[in-house]
């Protein structure tokens, strides 16, 4: 299962073939996210992975990256193009969001 770095993540935040998997839980989803992100939490993804398209390329967020690693583990098994983001929304957020 192909992995990236936050950094290299964030150059793909314009490709209309890449969509941005968030599987933190709503609350979270809702305190902060990523523009053009879907929330799919975790704990549904086992259940709602049909409503995701085979042609595009989704990557796969948590709030740590543990649960995302697993996670775009299982829908590359399903067929799905899916890409783990290395330390998740934890990451990204020390690497470009200023915290006020």
């Amino acid at each position: 299962m192909p992995s990236i770095s936050v950094q290299d993540f964030a150059n793909h935040f314009h490709d209309d073939a890449v969509v941005i998997l968030d599987t933190r839980d709503h609350s979270s989803f809702a305190e902060y996210h990523l523009d053009n992100a879907i929330s799919m939490p975790a704990t549904s993804v086992p259940n709602r992975f049909g409503e995701l398209a085979k042609d595009k390329t989704y990557f796969v967020l948590s709030h740590s990256g543990r649960r995302s690693e697993v996670l775009a583990n299982f829908l590359v098994n399903k067929g799905y193009n899916a890409v783990h983001v290395i330390g998740g929304m934890r990451a990204y957020r020390q690497a470009f969001v200023a915290v006020a």
